[in-house]
């Protein structure tokens, strides 16, 4: 049972999936080219002898074990300039959200209708 009654729910509800789902796709493939880029800019800068695949193939917790010790602390660096932009790509998404959330239909819900839908227990 719905504890809301609109005439356009329907189409609220699959703007909602729509924009849930494409925008998490968006901005996570974003940040992910954010993270890539990022990084392998840094290291072609301070390592350019590392190849970009292998720094992209090998995951954060086999650093240590894949890279010699006297580059470990420049791939971390690396991770961390990679990181960075993903917050930054993260913080401008809920910054576009919250600036289009401003602009949506805000209304009171009715108590009553809401008691009622509930069977009186709200």
């Amino acid at each position: 049972m719905s504890l809301v009654s609109h005439p356009l729910k329907a189409l609220v509800l699959i703007s909602h999936i729509v924009f849930v789902t494409v925008g998490g796709a968006f901005f996570v493939s974003a940040a992910q080219s954010a993270f890539n880029n990022q990084m392998i800019k840094e290291l072609a800068r301070k390592l350019p002898e590392i190849d970009p695949a292998i720094i992209l193939a090998t995951g954060a917790t086999r650093i240590r074990q894949d890279f010699p010790a006297s580059q470990v602390p420049i791939v971390l660096d690396a991770y961390m300039v990679g990181l960075k932009a993903v917050f930054a790509v993260m913080i401008a998404a809920y910054g576009i959200s919250t600036f289009v959330s401003v602009f949506g239909n805000w209304e009171r819900l009715d108590e009553e209708k809401l008691k009622a839908a509930a069977g009186g227990s709200a």
